[in-house]
């Protein structure tokens, strides 16, 4: 016996899938772009880093100390001669590296890990 589905079962599915791969199709192109902002947010922390690990920061922590007159008015943003706002924003990078990491090779393994080994 076959479990075939009714006409309206059948039409409501296919309208229901028709619809999310519309919208799939619609999100691709953002998706291409978030991926090219995810590249150059990784540019942009390479350079914030080296500045931060590389000793750059503690020079001009201690030039501050010593009393050189410079502006760290900013934006609205935190400055970054303020130690946590770079060392959180380094945290919130790799927190969302693991996450995109996770979300990929939940993509990649759709079918829950059981390939023969």
């Amino acid at each position: 016996m076959t479990d075939l589905p009714n006409q309206a079962e059948a039409q409501a599915r296919i309208d229901h899938i028709q619809k999310l791969y519309r919208e799939w199709t619609d999100l691709f192109p953002k998706l291409e772009a978030a991926h090219q902002d995810w590249l150059r947010g990784e540019a942009i922390m390479r350079e914030l880093a080296q500045f931060y690990f590389e000793g750059e920061y503690m020079r001009y922590v201690q030039a501050l100390e010593d009393g050189l007159d410079v502006n760290l008015h900013t934006q609205g943003e935190y400055s970054i001669m303020s130690e946590d706002a770079l060392w959180n924003a380094f945290a919130e990078q790799q927190n969302l590296a693991w996450q995109r990491l996770r979300s990929a090779v939940a993509v990649l393994d759709r079918d829950g890990g059981n390939e023969a080994v």
